[in-house]
């Protein structure tokens, strides 16, 4: 099934939780995931969200 969902509600979403890493200790990572988060494709975005098991339902529009 192929949902549209919104982009940047996701993107804001990851950035929110790789920089939550930053306070827990891992700042190099954090850095490291944040830049990967912001020049993903919509398309990589999209592949990330799904390795990390977010689920994608929550921003559909």
């Amino acid at each position: 099934m192929i949902i549209t969902i919104d982009i940047d509600k996701l993107r804001q979403y990851m950035l929110d939780n790789s920089y939550g890493a930053f306070f827990i200790g891992d700042f190099g990572g954090a850095l490291a995931e944040a830049a990967d988060i912001e020049n993903a494709s919509d398309e990589e975005l999209v592949e990330m969200a799904e390795r990390q098991g977010i689920d994608l339902r929550r921003f559909e529009v």
